[in-house]
């Protein structure tokens, strides 16, 4: 499987070895600099003969001698820079809005930095910034300009991110403002998201369907500024992001194969199924973000403090004996951690004690019995001087594993899990309709060693349970588990998410899904999102149309060929239980045949509930899925995020109504169209430029610096009585400098001598003889 993070690492791998020089200067940005950083490491960068990466914001020496590989975000601050490294000598100040006539006056009088530029964008450019960039330098330096289209964040294989998490808030918070700047921020967001999907589709080669998350009318309106533009945001993304991937269909006549191609991965033959899109939001489920998932990366992101997604702190015991702190980076570069992030907790424990007495047994530990603990089984890692990297894994996710383990019992989570189990599956571990949730939940609540962020997540989900209780019943919910203000407005805020907090007359929703009995699922561990039988339907050519709508009509026959085409095993029953049947298919068809990808994006936030999810849908179907979102959530950032919503639970502090429809007649707004301005895609990556460090005084300038010191007593004096030397005074300046920027930069006694000496011509005796005395 070609996955986005091996596709993304080998573009940035074959755009520097496309340049022909076997020495060069790699030229990055901030943002760039951090996306290469995440799939290559500087190991790798330096193998492909680069000799040193320079930010461009920085001051560069010139290296006349080495070509420059230049891989920035597609601002005209970039451009201006890009040009004012083939011409140095010009001073004015790189604003982006330089225009050619200036260029030109300009003219280079000094040679340029480097040899020849190799310019590479990480997405598409404005063609302003193009005829800047191929007017204002020849083609013998301008030896090459791409646009990469890689400008998503790929965490794993099958997971990337727009890395906006401002978006849940864009997307569903009532206005603060006026409802019209509020509805420009929502299409703004669109706009954006848009572009990072067909970065995405570009990466992969893709030019799919498209198809979008339409609640259903007796499920809620749509949300937000969705609401005053009269659509909802999966239908104008899923729009936007068509018109987005039309354009440059239309600009590259060879997409999609091109992409394919271009990383060594050829056309197939038979060739691969057309990949579908499918674009939801977090409101289509509001039980995963709440409920505990015990599989091993859920449960340490839930319970331990993992920071940026990836980075953990923890002790070990080296090689001496001694405890030591280290950071430990989560990523695809860990195998233990990417054998066992999908597995539930007691799996994972299993195949973590197994590796390591096999570990052990191979270099000549011993295990202390059957009984030995997890503690014991580190101290053992720790004097296995062999294989240290190893060791190191191992120990780390044991360490973690344990500290999971502690924390499940120790927060009173199989009660809690229980409870969550049967409000998100509506029964019983028996199939049967719980009928003692509250006689269980109640002692649950009043417990003080329950966090309030669990005690919150229970009674959201029993609220989603009972499609809304009474207010007299939340109320004594709230009393019970004694939640502070922010936390009852976290669960009433829900019902900016459609779902509903209060009991109303109507009738009980349907769910969307309904969940399946599991073979072999834990009890504490019975629920599936979503996002997973949306897919199993979509393969399976069962998904409703008209909740799940093509942008376009959809393809005569496409339920039947989805249907025939679909890898997927029968839905009923469990993924694992389905495995010897998948397995037994393969065999009757064409081994290694193209496998069809599938694309989703969860507007507004993932879970890692529905990550997992995608693993092992993709395993089960023989498809190759993906999953992109605005950003992923933790049960605990889920409800800080609702908590900020909107403070009071309801309404706005400005527009307490909401928003209302901009248009009469259930007209909808019309959309904008495809692509952003340019001033917008400065403002979203702005930099700022370091100035020159200033040049080393010459021998003239530290001789006269001396003679200066030497007389600076007699010189002070001499201005207190008014009879100041010019000359001498003049002669400490740097070049360029002036009287006033020097005296206003030295002070004494934390008083600038500019001040002392306007307070002394104009105070007297008293205040020399006071400044004499500070400088005696």
């Amino acid at each position: 499987m070609s996955g986005l993070l091996d596709l993304i690492r080998q573009r940035y791998i074959d755009t520097l070895r496309a340049v022909p020089s076997r020495w060069k200067v790699l030229i990055v940005d901030q943002y760039t600099q951090a996306m290469l950083h995440s799939v290559l490491s500087t190991y790798d960068v330096l193998e492909e003969g680069i000799q040193q990466v320079d930010l461009i914001t920085n001051y560069r020496q010139p290296q006349p001698r080495l070509a420059a590989v230049y891989l920035l975000m597609p601002t005209s601050l970039n451009v201006d820079l890009i040009l004012r490294d083939y011409a140095p000598s010009r001073q004015q100040e790189p604003t982006g809005k330089s225009s050619k006539k200036q260029a030109a006056q300009a003219g280079p009088q000094d040679p340029p930095k480097y040899a020849a530029a190799y310019v590479s964008f990480m997405e598409g450019i404005n063609d302003a910034l193009v005829g800047r960039l191929t007017d204002g330098l020849p083609e013998s330096y301008l030896q090459g300009l791409k646009e990469l289209y890689i400008n998503c964040h790929a965490l794993e294989p099958r997971l990337f991110t727009t890395r906006s998490p401002h978006s849940f808030f864009t997307l569903f918070a009532p206005p603060d403002g006026s409802v019209e700047h509020a509805v420009a921020r929502w299409e703004d967001d669109i706009g954006w998201t848009a572009r990072s999907i067909v970065n995405a589709l570009a990466t992969l080669g893709e030019y799919p369907l498209i198809r979008y998350y339409n609640p259903p009318s007796s499920f809620h309106p749509p949300l937000g500024p969705g609401l005053a533009v009269g659509e909802p945001v999966g239908k104008r993304l899923a729009e936007r992001v068509q018109a987005e991937i039309d354009a440059y269909a239309r600009d590259n006549s060879n997409f999609p194969s091109q992409i394919v191609t271009a990383v060594n991965y050829p056309v197939t033959d038979p060739p691969r199924p057309r990949g579908v899109l499918l674009i939801t939001d977090r409101s289509m489920d509001l039980n995963a973000p709440f409920l505990h998932e015990f599989t091993y990366q859920a449960m340490c992101h839930d319970l331990l403090r993992i920071e940026e997604g990836q980075r953990y702190r923890h002790t070990f015991i080296n090689e001496q004996g001694a405890e030591e702190e280290q950071e430990a980076i989560l990523s695809d570069q860990d195998k233990v951690w990417v054998e066992v992030r999908h597995m539930h907790m007691k799996d994972a424990l299993d195949k973590l004690i197994a590796d390591f007495k096999a570990y052990a047994g191979e270099h000549g530990g011993t295990f202390g019995g059957a009984g030995a603990s997890i503690n014991d089984m580190k101290d053992m890692l720790a004097s296995l001087p062999q294989m240290r990297e190893v060791k190191e894994k191992l120990s780390l996710h044991l360490t973690m594993a344990e500290k999971c383990m502690s924390l499940f019992d120790k927060k009173k989570l199989p009660a809690t899990a229980n409870v969550e189990q049967c409000c998100a599956t509506g029964v019983t571990p028996e199939g049967k309709s719980p009928k003692t949730l509250v006689e269980e939940m109640v002692p649950l609540l009043d417990d003080r060693s329950v966090s309030a962020v669990d005690k919150v997540r229970i009674i959201a989900l029993y609220i989603m349970h009972r499609d809304g209780v009474p207010e007299g019943d939340k109320k004594r919910l709230y009393q019970h588990a004694r939640l502070a203000l922010h936390e009852m407005d976290a669960i009433d805020n829900l019902t900016h998410l459609g779902l509903n907090v209060n009991k109303d007359s109507g009738k009980k929703r349907k769910p969307l899904f309904k969940q399946r009995e599991e073979e072999d699922a834990y009890d504490i561990s019975r629920y599936q999102p979503a996002l997973r039988f949306m897919l199993e339907s979509q393969f399976a050519g069962t998904l409703d149309p008209s909740t799940f709508p093509y942008v376009r009509d959809a393809p005569v026959g496409a339920t039947k060929s989805s249907a025939a085409a679909s890898a997927a095993p029968p839905t009923t029953g469990s993924l694992r239980s389905a495995r010897p049947q998948w397995t037994a298919q393969r065999t009757k068809r064409v081994v290694d045949a193209p496998r069809q990808r599938v694309l989703v994006f969860m507007a507004g936030g993932a879970t890692y509930s529905e990550v997992r999810a995608v693993y092992k849908v993709s395993e089960a179907a023989n498809k190759d899925v993906f999953l992109g979102t605005s950003h992923l959530v933790t049960p605990q950032k889920f409800v800080s995020d609702l908590a900020n919503l909107v403070r009071g639970g309801g309404g706005s502090s400005h527009t307490k109504q909401g928003f209302q429809p901009l248009l009469k007649g259930g007209k909808a707004l019309p959309p904008r169209a495809p692509g952003m301005p340019q001033q917008a895609i400065d403002q979203r990556y702005p930099q700022q430029v370091q100035p020159p460090p200033a040049p080393a005084p010459t021998l003239q300038q530290k001789a006269a610096a001396s003679a200066s010191d030497a007389r600076r007593p007699s010189s002070l004096v001499a201005s207190l009585k008014g009879s100041t030397n010019s000359k001498g005074s003049s002669s400490t300046l740097a070049p360029g400098a002036t009287l006033q920027h020097s005296t206003s930069g030295s002070s004494l006694g934390g008083q600038s001598m500019q001040s002392a000496t306007s307070d002394g011509a104009s105070s007297g005796k008293i205040k020399k003889k006071g400044f004499l005395k500070r400088l005696m």
